[in-house]
């Protein structure tokens, strides 16, 4: 059995039981393994979590420092808008980015400290990519505060797709991004 296998499956448990009600035994029997082989790969739920976590975010860095890369030569309004599009479908679609997220706004207790700081990182990454983008213009804020007014609206925007149906989703994602868009415009 491959590390890889039980990984896809533990982030399934994760995303449909949380942190409390995933059983590594349970883990073990969809891998088509003993629990005793699985602790063989990780000794205790918290390891496998951990490793999963920190895997997720790596993951995530390298999406936006390849969104960004791929994406350089658009019109930045087009770029970031883009940015917020995708960042939806892979919070819809993909499974590791619906852990990542799901984990970051609900911490276990035992979690919270390595959650704070492995996503921390991930923030800083996504910051420093944003600003870049915002320091080769001139807006009415900063490029600092334009960064700091995006990831705002990014993080509102994850928080309305747990709660908000998809079809009204699209309407609250142009409303809030015009408003952030013009209120940067130099006057």
């Amino acid at each position: 059995m491959s590390k890889e296998k039980i990984k896809k499956i533990a982030i399934k448990h994760f995303n449909q039981y949380g942190y409390e009600g995933t059983k590594m035994a349970q883990i073990a029997e969809d891998a088509g393994m003993r629990k005793q082989s699985l602790s063989y790969h990780y000794s205790t739920k918290r390891d496998l979590f951990f490793e999963l976590y920190k895997e997720v975010i790596e993951e995530e860095q390298a999406f936006i420092n390849h969104y960004f890369e791929v994406h350089v030569e658009e019109l930045l309004e087009v770029q970031l808008y883009n940015l917020l599009t995708e960042h939806k479908n892979r919070f819809l679609t993909n499974p590791n980015v619906t852990f990542l997220y799901m984990f970051s706004f609900f911490s276990p207790l035992e979690a919270y400290e390595f959650i704070s700081s492995q996503y921390g990182i991930y923030l800083g990454t996504l910051k420093e990519a944003i600003n870049a983008c915002f320091a080769k213009h001139t807006f009415r804020r900063s490029s600092e505060e334009c960064t700091i007014a995006f990831v705002t609206l990014l993080d509102g925007l994850d928080i309305q797709l747990v709660y908000v149906p998809n079809h009204m989703y699209e309407k609250v994602q142009q409303i809030t991004w015009d408003i952030f868009w013009n209120g940067i415009q130099m006057k």
